[in-house]
């Protein structure tokens, strides 16, 4: 989109200096927005760049440890003693998958700053940052399994048992994290869905200050408002009188008003978004 108006401003430039010349007033006005587009399109691509470079890491990271896990796993499945050079081995990939997975978690603290500092707004980054903390959480669980696997071997890896602890513990962080944030994300969605109206005569509304001299009030009593979580829901409003007009502003094109069998009046809202673009309150007054 900025691409779009970046090229239709250099377009109108060309038009302008040919017809009047570089030094006017529409021409220089043009030419500084064509420059701020220029920096935001620069800013934007060096903020993705260091994203995509983040996430190329933390992937990578998640692969060299592949070949480690694999063979955790057949030692933890294996039954009978075990060599020293096999209690060595477990030892070492113990400790890269450990390192691995603390840089991993660090590096994805680091995404998740960045995506939410940045004037990137992408869905699809925010789903693969999801994904990459579910895979942190699924390694870092396998690998305490398999530690209380060779534990039963009496296999006893002192020294990593701190961090592997650490790491368990994060998982639980993460998970109660991510359910506080599930549930604020819904609780935003619910407030942003969420809309009010009333209607009553002007008596009636000035009684509870939704109506100042013909306008809105900004100190009016919320009670007195039918609340609606879901706006979509909202159809129509029917006012049950045969005159009335709206207080609040809403587009004139993102509503009709009909009337109903008995003749009286009916707002009927054919366009939700629109409709409570301006506000989320609809005040009707009725006479």
């Amino acid at each position: 989109m900025k691409q779009l108006v970046f090229f239709c401003s250099v377009l109108v430039i060309l038009l302008l200096a040919s017809c009047s010349g570089k030094n006017s007033a529409e021409y220089k006005a043009l030419q500084a927005e064509k420059d701020s587009l220029e920096l935001a399109n620069a800013k934007t691509a060096a903020e993705m760049d260091e994203v995509l470079s983040l996430l190329n890491e933390v992937e990578d990271n998640f692969q060299s440890i592949k070949s480690a896990e694999n063979y955790l796993q057949v030692q933890s499945s294996t039954s009978g003693d075990m060599p020293p050079s096999t209690r060595e081995r477990i030892q070492s990939d113990m400790q890269l998958i450990t390192e691995t997975l603390k840089k991993n978690k660090d590096k994805i603290s680091e995404l998740e700053k960045k995506l939410n500092n940045s004037s990137i707004q992408s869905k699809q980054l925010q789903n693969t940052l999801e994904n990459l903390r579910n895979q942190l959480s699924e390694k870092t669980m396998a690998l305490v399994n398999m530690q209380e696997e060779l534990a039963l071997r009496d296999q006893k890896i002192e020294e990593l048992s701190g961090a592997v602890a650490v790491l368990s513990t994060d998982v639980q962080g993460l998970r109660a994290e991510n359910n506080v944030q599930q549930e604020t994300i819904k609780q935003q969605a619910t407030e942003l869905s969420t809309v009010y109206y009333c209607f009553g005569t002007s008596k009636e509304l000035k009684a509870q200050k939704i109506l100042t001299d013909g306008q809105l009030g900004t100190d009016f009593n919320r009670d007195y408002f039918i609340r609606i979580k879901d706006s979509k829901k909202l159809q129509e409003v029917p006012v049950y009188a045969k005159k009335a007009k709206l207080i609040s502003k809403h587009p004139e094109d993102s509503y009709e008003t009909i009337k109903d069998n008995t003749g009286n009046i009916v707002y009927k809202i054919t366009d939700t978004k629109n409709f409570w673009s301006l506000t989320k309150y609809l005040v009707i007054q009725v006479n």
